[in-house]
């Protein structure tokens, strides 16, 4: 595995991200203005060129083309083609996708995350950052043709402009705790609702390459590309809610007896009573265990980030990947030893391994074969010795 192309305070400075989770972070909008160096190797035209033409990789499921605020049917722009297990599916042609380009539409390539290594390292940035899972959206506009009328997202959105000009407005309203489901996100209300709830014009900028825009889940805005083509990415983070909670917990009850028994017919009511109140004090009796809140941290550990890879062919071993918790972590020399200070604890660390828990600090994440490349002079056992140090301290966390 390479060095990881970016890091999320590369993404976000000049903001520091310490500084970032403190003022900005599920609280209002940042606009960061960027340059071409900040995306260096992230995405390109080139990039979603070839992208395209993997046509095997795409449907109308993941490719989607919008206009003046309207879905594309598939069918103006996709054939019906066997896949190999002989089932149909609907799959972009590419001249037919261009076409439509000119004629002003966006078009919108979903799932883009693990597509190529700069979106990739991108994505894996803000996941370690955020503690969340993150999908990436590519927004290929032109034409001043309007894609979507002012709206919110259900998820909190980094968007990264890569290609071209695009003028986004960001409105005062914010719809309280949106979530993907009828009622509660973007879709369930009129245009006349939502026209009303997102307030005054708060900002309005230009964004152009390099230039990062952060909205929180439930901002209100809308975007407008120039005459001229424009490219930008969409990093959303899927974060659980309480209802989450409740939902991992309704899949575990199965295993109790009395959740399977069947209810009494409606009409026996003392019957269905005396079972309903078996049943909620047992749902009680699961609820005040104290380890309720420890299962669920790690069922959503594994889902952050049981997306990601720890191949390395051709060896046999998996990589042992780590994410690196001690964001704004100082390092502060004292004597002949350092301190390392997180944001909890103070612990000290010897003068020889200074060098790398600085060079950990650094990253987002990393993996141990990176580790070793880059202090060839020291040994494995020390390498470990160092690993198992730090995620006692809780300076990182593996994931693999």
């Amino acid at each position: 595995m390479s060095e990881p192309l970016t890091t999320f305070r590369q993404l976000m400075a000049p903001i520091t991200p310490e500084q970032f989770f403190e003022e900005y972070y599920d609280k209002k909008a940042l606009y960061i203005p960027g340059n071409a160096e900040k995306i260096a190797g992230i995405c390109s035209w080139d990039h979603i060129n070839d992208l395209l033409q993997m046509v095997t990789n795409w449907s109308d499921k993941n490719l989607k083309i919008v206009i003046d605020a309207k879905t594309v049917q598939p069918q103006s722009f996709c054939e019906k083609v066997a896949n190999r297990d002989r089932l149909g599916s609907m799959r972009p042609q590419p001249n037919k996708v261009a076409q439509l380009f000119e004629q002003g539409t966006t078009v919108v390539l979903d799932l883009m995350e693990t597509m190529n290594p700069g979106v990739r390292a991108a994505t894996e940035a803000i996941q370690m950052a955020t503690g969340f899972r993150v999908s990436c959206n590519a927004y290929c506009s032109r034409q001043q043709r309007k894609a979507f009328d002012s709206h919110f997202d259900s998820m909190d959105v980094f968007a990264l402009h890569i290609e071209g000009t695009k003028t986004w407005r960001i409105y005062k309203g914010r719809y309280e705790n949106p979530l993907e489901r009828d009622g509660y996100d973007n879709a369930s209300y009129s245009p006349e609702f939502l026209e009303k709830d997102k307030g005054e014009l708060l900002m309005e900028i230009e964004m152009k390459p390099g230039d990062m825009l952060y909205l929180p889940k439930g901002v209100y805005h809308d975007a407008l590309a120039s005459t001229q083509a424009c490219l930008h990415l969409s990093f959303g983070t899927t974060q659980p809610c309480g209802l989450d909670v409740i939902n991992w917990l309704t899949s575990s009850l199965s295993d109790i007896p009395i959740m399977r028994q069947a209810m009494p017919a409606y009409n026996l009511e003392q019957a269905h009573d005396d079972l309903v109140k078996q049943v909620t004090e047992k749902l009680t009796e699961v609820l005040q265990e104290p380890t309720i809140a420890a299962q669920f941290r790690r069922e959503q550990r594994t889902f952050a980030f049981e997306g990601l890879s720890n191949i390395s062919f051709p060896g046999p071993e998996p990589l042992k990947r780590f994410r690196v918790l001690g964001l704004g972590a100082k390092l502060k020399r004292r004597g002949s030893d350092w301190r390392l200070t997180t944001c909890s604890e103070d612990h000290t660390i010897a003068a020889d391994i200074q060098p790398m828990v600085e060079w950990i600090l650094a990253h987002d994440h990393f993996d141990t074969k990176t580790l070793a490349a880059a202090f060839e002079q020291t040994s494995s056992a020390d390498l470990d010795a160092l690993i198992i140090s730090l995620t006692e301290k809780k300076v990182i966390d593996p994931f693999y």
